[in-house]
């Protein structure tokens, strides 16, 4: 499912006023990467999620930039069929980045729903809606996915662990725009 990307990415915190470019990379983790995540910088277990998800459809990609991982999105290509059927649609499972100001660079969340965009689109034939992206957002994440990403929104909905979350997605044409922007405002990625 994966490629390796190196991204432009500005010194933070004012990516707009500097514009000196710098490379960070966005690739897949592996098993080592989770040893140098750890509180307080990161909120949740990616050691845990490591150990549960099923690399057949599954994959956990960083953004890392002077060999410091700043962010990362676990996320799935589904109904998985293990042959030759596309899959109908990528679920972003979790994504996390760094706080701000932690960070040395942004932007680093854009370029990780970019990357699982562009795998959505190379590899997804759209749901029974034409969705080929889909994200459940957890309550102080909301405004981020619907105003700064501009996904659509599908609604409140009860995720697997029993949580209140609200549904957002992208269509295909959704991706591409979203894939569009983030190119324009920050370069196009070269594949390594």
């Amino acid at each position: 499912m994966s490629n390796s990307y190196r991204v432009n990415v500005y010194k933070a915190p004012n990516q707009r006023r500097n514009k000196a470019r710098h490379d960070a990379y966005l690739e897949e983790a592996i098993i080592s990467d989770m040893l140098l995540i750890s509180l307080p910088k990161w909120t949740f277990d990616w050691s845990y999620f490591w150990e549960q998800a099923d690399f057949a459809c599954e994959a956990i990609i960083k953004l890392s930039y002077g060999g410091e991982i700043l962010g990362l999105i676990r996320m799935a290509l589904y109904p998985y069929y293990g042959d030759n059927r596309q899959p109908e649609y990528l679920e972003i499972l979790h994504l996390e980045s760094i706080p701000n100001d932690n960070r040395s660079v942004n932007p680093v969340g854009f370029w990780l729903l970019w990357y699982a965009c562009a795998i959505s689109i190379d590899n997804c034939q759209g749901d029974d809606n034409g969705v080929f992206v889909k994200l459940d957002s957890l309550q102080d994440a909301i405004h981020y996915y619907r105003d700064k990403v501009k996904m659509d929104e599908v609604g409140w909905t009860t995720h697997r662990s029993g949580e209140d979350v609200y549904a957002f997605s992208f269509t295909k044409q959704g991706a591409e725009q979203f894939c569009l922007g983030i190119e324009k405002e920050y370069g196009i990625p070269v594949q390594i």
